[in-house]
């Protein structure tokens, strides 16, 4: 019993004599821009014995890649197609030096460039000048040029605008022009841009009193419902049209005939003999 006692005074004194450590604790104190400052331990004599030092850990910077500015391109036909634009947009001839510097593609560089400039449908090649020209379906230099092809097309309903729009880089003015003069009638889409021309016969233009005038803007247009109505209220009959269908519709598919094999057993003919019974006599 007095070992015990021993024993256990000897480690009581031998625990009191050990150094006593003093636990460090970790807190943010501040936030920067390169992310919190945090306080440890060792020995900071005017921040009560503990150390600041910054987090580790800094924000990612966010970098976009951009595409770089290629230009035409270099693939031999997206500097074909190039060079086809550009002579959309003239009116005159275009030699290779007018290409390289207004259009951007140069020919001397690439031979097969050139060749096929020169051989492309929708280019005119001057073998005298060595010049290049877009070709295009119609040929018109000026308004009266314009003005003459709706003549001729007449009882053709109209002319296209779009058809129209590569023939000459200034058809919206010479358009604008011909319609203030009441030369041509046009047809324009929800955004005021042209869509049909129409020569404009001047013998048709007759003088409108104001009176009839005033009527005419009085009268209502009947909804497309109520059309048929009224015109069978009036006496007439209405044009029959088929309903286009609409981007949602599915047509409905024709059930496909299968051609089924079937088993066929004559059990009535069971036990009869075609060799006697139906012999024909002579």
């Amino acid at each position: 019993m007095s070992h015990f006692k021993n024993a256990t005074s000897e480690f009581k004194k031998r625990l009191a004599d050990q150094p006593l450590i003093k636990r460090a604790v970790v807190t943010p104190i501040a936030s920067q821009d390169d992310g919190p400052i945090y306080t440890g331990s060792n020995a900071n004599p005017n921040n009560n014995g503990l150390q600041v030092f910054s987090s580790s850990k800094k924000k990612k910077t966010e970098v976009y890649s951009q595409p770089q500015d290629t230009g035409a391109g270099k693939h031999i036909n997206s500097l074909l197609l190039n060079a086809i634009n550009f002579l959309k947009t003239v009116d005159d001839p275009q030699t290779v030096d007018d290409l390289r510097r207004k259009g951007g593609v140069d020919l001397d560089a690439k031979p097969e460039l050139y060749n096929l400039l020169k051989m492309n449908d929708k280019v005119a090649y001057d073998t005298r000048d060595h010049t290049f020209a877009y070709k295009p379906t119609y040929h018109i230099k000026n308004k009266e040029d314009l003005l003459a092809l709706l003549e001729k097309r007449k009882n053709e309903g109209g002319m296209d605008y779009k058809e129209l729009k590569d023939s000459y880089s200034k058809l919206l003015e010479a358009v604008n022009e011909l319609a203030s003069e009441g030369r041509i009638l046009v047809v324009k889409n929800k955004d005021g841009a042209p869509r049909v021309l129409f020569w404009n016969d001047q013998r048709y233009n007759t003088a409108m009193d104001q009176e009839f005038r005033d009527i005419w803007h009085r009268l209502r247009i009947p909804d497309e419902i109520d059309l048929p109505k009224e015109l069978e209220k009036a006496g007439l009959t209405h044009m029959q049209v088929f309903d286009k269908k609409g981007p949602g519709d599915i047509p409905k598919r024709k059930p496909v005939r299968r051609n089924r094999k079937m088993k066929i057993t004559n059990t009535h003919m069971k036990g009869l003999d075609l060799t006697k019974d139906f012999v024909i006599q002579k």
